[in-house]
């Protein structure tokens, strides 16, 4: 089930302030909001408004894999919407089987990629100015074409 955040329990007033004090904010780059001040996954080190973008919450994203924030249900290349898709029908169809909520949002999370224009390894971040939201196609197109997936820098 996807967690709703309306269910989150605000953290104990001293814990807030120690937060505040010692000035913690969301580990995103760019976003230097202070961590949120409510507990659930990843409140130790998000601010709320991306506490509330995570997998857990219906999100994209995995405070690990800072890019993953930046994912969108519409590919920034090919315009296409995985909500419109009509293989969702097609596929449920051929499987004979209702997907419920989870299951669509697990499609969906593994169909729309946050790939980085600058990779890592030559310089890139996990900006959102870093990151485009690509479906997988598109994804692997731009893969192959840049030859993104070599180990180390270019040339090298």
């Amino acid at each position: 089930m996807i967690r709703d955040p309306d269910g989150d329990k605000r953290k104990a007033d001293y814990i807030i302030k120690e937060q505040v004090a010692r000035g913690a904010t969301c580990i995103l780059e760019g976003c230097n909001r202070l961590i949120s001040n409510y507990e659930g996954p990843g409140s130790n080190v998000l601010c709320r408004k991306h506490q509330r973008q995570q997998i857990d919450y219906g999100g994209y994203g995995r405070h690990e894999r800072e890019h993953t924030f930046h994912r969108s249900d519409v590919c920034q290349c090919c315009g296409w919407d995985i909500n419109n898709d009509e293989r969702w029908d097609l596929a449920q169809k051929y499987f004979n089987v209702e997907l419920d909520e989870i299951q669509r949002h697990e499609i969906k999370r593994r169909y729309n990629h946050g790939d980085h224009e600058h990779r890592k390894a030559d310089g890139g971040n996990n900006s959102a100015e870093n990151t485009n939201a690509y479906c997988s196609f598109c994804h692997w197109f731009k893969t192959v074409i840049n030859n993104d997936g070599r180990k180390g820098k270019k040339g090298g």
